[in-house]
């Protein structure tokens, strides 16, 4: 048996159990035990749907099956990744501790090597090929940044590991019941001049910063790069709590996570270098937004509910995605997709709007 061919997974099964991988529009083929290693099953992914995702489902003696949690997107480039082990858990109560008080010292707080460099590389395959269709299909008025929302929601049990990965430390500043306002990719195209400028996002992004934004002030973001990030790559700063005279660059590598504070002024650098800024965006709230005018506009997913994580499947996010197709993000005051021209459309673009082509 070619393992070029086949893809490898490691599965303790029970007897009388077999493993089956199973395409996302229900195609499924048998896995076979590998002849030489020891709980490990082989699949030939070329006997499931093309192009499509699949996930590993356990079939018990009796018929009835469960599917396998920690497994997402198999992508050409390296078989299944292991979204529960890619992921750091910040459960050590000291460390976790220690981080909540710098972030409430300082607006922010970085936490190294939280996505592994398997699952980044997994999470940049799922973005990549979109980048490359709203760019090369010519659908961005502003070519320099975009937004992909609600994109990586689609990957089987990656928010279920993170909240559980990370729900003790999100417990600890957020408290008992934390909930999803919104997530989305964000991408800074290569040798550009585009810098988001300074902002806080407890107004929203827009001008003039009013403290009566609806949205909840105690709003925290996660950040998380999937490309490393220096000076040159659209590099973030921030200007601390306790000092904001003096702006910190936010130099960070693939899979490390910054956590910020939604009164805290911060913005980015321009990329002036040869490789898009990629990063992944989720916003937490301790409690559900309640924008009467656009009752969609936040996603107001539970994370956590009692301070343990709640049921964050591929049903429930999918769910998710389409009832929540009225999106509305917090950038709209710098890049928003306008469907009446079908691109994405920046402010800075409506003064000189008769001047761009139409589609």
């Amino acid at each position: 048996m070619n393992s070029s061919d086949h893809r490898l997974i490691e599965m303790h099964l029970q007897h009388g159990e077999s493993l089956l991988a199973r395409s996302e529009g229900g195609a499924t083929v048998a896995c076979a035990p590998h002849p030489g290693l020891p709980h490990v099953y082989t699949v030939d992914p070329g006997k499931l749907t093309p192009g499509e995702p699949f996930r590993y489902v356990v079939r018990r003696a009796d018929g009835a099956e469960r599917t396998e949690r920690f497994f997402a997107h198999a992508l050409d480039q390296g078989g299944p990744v292991d979204v529960w082990e890619g992921i750091r858990a910040v459960d050590n109560a000291y460390y976790a501790t220690e981080v909540k008080e710098h972030f409430e010292r300082r607006g922010f707080a970085v936490v190294r090597g939280v996505l592994s460099a398997d699952v980044v590389s997994t999470l940049r395959g799922v973005v990549v090929p979109l980048i490359a269709d709203v760019w090369e299909e010519d659908r961005a008025a502003y070519r320099d940044k975009i937004n992909l929302e609600k994109l990586l929601l689609r990957v089987p049990y990656l928010l279920q590991a993170l909240a559980e990965k990370l729900g003790p430390l999100l417990r600890r500043i957020l408290g008992d019941e934390v909930f999803l306002e919104y997530e989305q990719v964000m991408v800074v195209r290569a040798g550009s001049s585009y810098a988001t400028r300074r902002h806080r996002d407890v107004d929203g992004g827009k001008q003039g910063f009013s403290e009566a934004s609806k949205r909840h002030k105690g709003s925290v973001h996660l950040w998380i790069p999937l490309v490393d990030i220096d000076e040159t790559r659209a590099c973030m700063y921030v200007d601390p709590l306790d000092a904001p005279e003096r702006s910190l660059e936010m130099t960070m590598r693939a899979g490390d996570a910054l956590f910020l504070h939604n009164y805290v002024w911060h913005g980015s650098r321009a990329n002036t270098s040869a490789v898009d800024r990629v990063s992944w965006l989720l916003n937490f709230a301790p409690a559900p937004s309640r924008d009467e005018t656009n009752p969609s506009a936040d996603l107001n997913l539970p994370i956590l509910r009692g301070g343990a994580p709640a049921d964050l499947g591929p049903d429930v996010c999918s769910r998710l995605v389409r009832e929540k197709h009225t999106f509305l993000n917090l950038f709209d005051a710098f890049f928003t997709y306008d469907p009446s021209r079908t691109r994405m459309v920046h402010p800075d673009n409506r003064r000189v709007r008769r001047e761009l082509p139409a589609l």
